[in-house]
């Protein structure tokens, strides 16, 4: 049986119609991976595999990044000597160092200046680089693990204890591990108060 252009049209619309019900109705994926997300400052001794590291680094690496650069690299420590350095290069944090591993993401700048130049590849890279980490951070959710973005520390002594190169800048110290705690879950901004239409 051939059904009309027109009524193919209104039967495509209806689906169309009765999936962005639905979609209102039922959580989504993301929603409920959002609602677990935490900053995880507790950590149990249990080891993260190398096989669990891979997996988290390499959904981190699906982000965008300018022309394509991919400008990231990321350095994971287990050794705890190394780990309690990074601690104190993050201004003493030392539950950085209580982690299994520590997972520090940089912006290797040189890959986005060979396409952009010093000034905007330096801000891309930067840029890209945070795209990343946050999908490292919603991929340890996404394995039932923990991490804290940890964004105060002494850059020297970071490249330092890591041995970076020139060019390549890390963005931020990253614990991961089985959470020790669950914290409390923060209000966010009413929707309204962030949101503006053509102008502020």
């Amino acid at each position: 049986m051939r059904i009309s252009r027109r009524e193919f049209i209104g039967s495509a619309a209806l689906a169309l119609l009765a999936r962005s019900v639905l979609a209102e109705e039922e959580p989504r994926c993301l929603d409920q991976l959002l609602a677990r997300r935490r900053m995880i400052r507790k950590f149990r001794p249990d080891p993260v595999s190398d096989a669990l590291v891979r997996r988290i680094v390499r959904a981190a690496m699906r982000a965008p990044s300018a022309g394509h650069t991919q400008p990231w690299n990321y350095v994971v420590v287990r050794d705890a000597a190394m780990r309690r350095r990074l601690a104190r290069a993050a201004l003493s944090q030392m539950f950085v160092a209580d982690a299994p591993v520590v997972i520090v993401p940089c912006a290797d700048r040189s890959r986005s200046r060979g396409r952009y130049g010093a000034r905007e590849g330096d801000h891309y890279a930067v840029i890209d680089t945070a795209f990343s980490s946050l999908l490292l951070l919603l991929a340890v959710v996404e394995e039932g693990l923990g991490a804290c973005f940890v964004g105060a520390f002494d850059e020297k002594q970071v490249s330092g204890v890591l041995g970076l190169p020139e060019l390549v800048r890390p963005l931020a110290v990253v614990p991961v591990g089985v959470p020790a705690d669950r914290p409390r879950r923060l209000a966010l901004r009413p929707l309204d108060d962030a949101l503006h239409f053509e102008r502020w």
